[in-house]
């Protein structure tokens, strides 16, 4: 960047005189600043002093500039990291330096008019607000960079604290889970729960489980992503349920509500168990307890693919074309509540191919339906097959 200001050696010694009485111009831009923006005469965090220092440092810079020395543009980028760390608002940074700008320019002005100059100092004000906005762009992309690294150690942290919370190491005595919580900012929304999504991605449903007024954290564990979740009443768990199940694009356990902190790891448990109660291949969203014979399936995958091999092996051992719409059909007959005409209507064919087919199951596995043991072993068999694959 480079300006024409110093090629007319008047305006150049014009502004070596500005540069010259640095502080009180400080003094000036600083009271100025703290006049018209509120947001640097409320913050009780930017003291004055560090105000000034940066007002200094920034003028100092900014005549240098103007006068054709090389540009630096340090102390633009240290007053945007500050005011990042301080909590300014980013607008309220870019209207400092446009009343730096204002500030300076009116002083130049003033200065050449006693200098009986002004007429020359008027074709280079564009090269004041080419100064100020190379300022204000540096200031800028540091104060953003600041918020983009304090944000990412926030998250860091707050993945820390969940972890903890998750695998019990938060505090055995509940201290140190009760205290989690509230850096987490969770402990006054009300019912709690935990979330297990088996992805490494972000679930489509989160952006609006936060604009339903549910607070929740999120990280991810090896191949799953885990939330606890803060409703502000029972009503509202319903709707992050319906979210979740809405857009689920993989299997999604929710857990029992629950108050204490010290339970989060008892309800990650039941969230992985509620998770594994969605057939394996199928995406969807699952309350545990909601379905007790799928949860004893999912809680116990070795003693649930013996099961299944037990009760439905000879069924298992045929061709894939011939053993699919047999078992399609069984849980269609159970889906019925045992009605083999609603199961027809749901299989798309004829009441008798239904009826042939329960037969064939019969013959392969012994257990028929009319018997009540048979068919509770046939039932959990094939919830079993289905969470198991």
């Amino acid at each position: 960047m480079t300006t024409h200001l110093a090629s007319d050696p008047q305006v150049a010694a014009l502004v070596t005189r500005l540069l010259g009485p640095v502080d009180r111009l400080a003094d000036g831009l600083t009271e100025a600043i703290t006049r018209e923006e509120l947001a640097y005469a409320e913050d009780a965090r930017l003291t004055r002093e560090e105000l000034r220092a940066t007002v200094h440092d920034n003028l100092r810079s900014v005549l240098a500039a103007l006068q054709g020395e090389p540009v630096s543009l340090d102390a633009a980028g240290a007053a945007g990291r500050l005011k990042a760390e301080q909590g300014i608002p980013l607008a309220s940074l870019l209207h400092a330096f446009r009343l730096a700008g204002r500030f300076l320019w009116d002083r130049l002005l003033d200065a050449a008019r006693r200098e009986d100059c002004a007429g020359e100092l008027l074709p280079f004000a564009s090269d004041i607000w080419l100064v100020i906005d190379a300022f204000s762009s540096a200031a800028t992309d540091a104060y953003r960079a600041t918020v983009e690294e304090e944000a990412r150690r926030d998250a860091e942290t707050r993945g820390l604290l969940l972890t903890g919370l998750l695998d019990g190491s938060a505090g055995s005595a509940g201290t140190g889970a009760r205290e989690a919580l509230r850096t987490l900012r969770l402990e006054d929304h009300g019912p709690l729960a935990v979330v297990h999504a088996e992805t490494d991605s972000a679930l489509p449903a989160e952006s609006r489980i936060r604009s339903a007024g549910i607070a929740g954290v999120w990280v991810r564990r090896v191949g799953a992503r885990v939330g606890l979740l803060a409703a502000p009443d029972e009503a509202a768990v319903t709707v992050l349920v319906d979210l979740l199940a809405a857009d689920a694009d993989c299997r999604i356990g929710v857990s029992r509500t629950f108050a204490s902190p010290e339970d989060t790891p008892r309800a990650w448990r039941q969230a992985r168990n509620a998770a594994r109660c969605v057939p394996v291949g199928r995406t969807g969203c699952h309350v545990y307890g909601t379905s007790p014979v799928s949860l004893l399936a999912a809680a116990s995958p070795e003693a649930a693919a013996e099961v299944a091999d037990a009760v439905l092996g000879p069924l298992r051992a045929l061709p894939g074309p011939e053993r699919a719409p047999l078992l399609d059909t069984l849980e269609a007959w159970f889906a019925a509540g045992g009605s083999t005409a609603r199961a027809a209507e749901r299989l798309h064919c004829h009441r008798n191919t239904v009826l042939y087919r329960m037969n064939r199951i019969q013959e392969l596995t012994g257990r028929g339906t009319a018997d009540a043991v048979a068919s509770a072993e046939l039932y959990l068999a094939l919830r079993a097959l289905r969470l198991t694959g």
